[in-house]
């Protein structure tokens, strides 16, 4: 199974002897709309920092908060997307990139997750859809998925609301849609 993995991974566009990435501060300024890749060098302008020695060298990274502006925030670069080719969720790809970390001796996610927010079900995550769509917010067919479609419809719902437009879907942002 672990040589059919790394296998699979390996054709997905692992890079040996390259970081996942790695967990990084954001500065009191950050554009939680941005979104795309970026090389690493060009987020070190932006302010973004590691928590822990130098951001890795990606020419393609992303900035990624999955549990909105209030939890810890990463920059992801191509291993990052070889998981999530594997399995597109990017629980699943931060939890095997952590699990790996661990295993190597490195060091854990030092900032706190919020603790005041319940993740939404997928009958949630569809209510949302429906109600984003409603509101003028094109995000497609509600299929209780939470994808780029879905998560670009609540930036800019976010926006809109004067909130961080930061994609994290929450129970109250679900209520305010009412």
């Amino acid at each position: 199974v672990m040589a059919s993995t790394a296998n699979y991974l390996a054709r997905a566009g692992w890079q040996a002897g390259q970081p996942w990435g790695t967990e990084v501060v954001l500065p009191t300024s950050f554009d939680y709309a941005q979104t795309g890749r970026k090389s690493s060098a060009e987020w070190a302008a932006q302010g973004v920092r590691a928590v822990n020695g130098d951001l890795p060298s990606f020419d393609s990274a992303a900035v990624i908060v999955p549990a909105g502006a209030n939890g810890p925030a990463f920059i992801v670069g191509p291993n990052f997307r070889a998981i999530l080719r594997y399995n597109n969720a990017t629980s699943y790809a931060l939890a095997v990139a952590t699990l790996a970390d661990a295993i190597a001796g490195r060091e854990g996610i030092s900032q706190a997750w919020p603790r005041d927010e319940a993740p939404l079900t997928r009958d949630d995550v569809r209510t949302l859809q429906q109600r984003l769509n409603n509101a003028g917010y094109a995000v497609g067919t509600a299929d209780g998925i939470m994808g780029p479609n879905t998560q670009a419809g609540l930036r800019a719902f976010q926006r809109d609301q004067g909130l961080v437009p930061d994609g994290f879907a929450t129970q109250s942002l679900l209520e305010r849609l009412r």
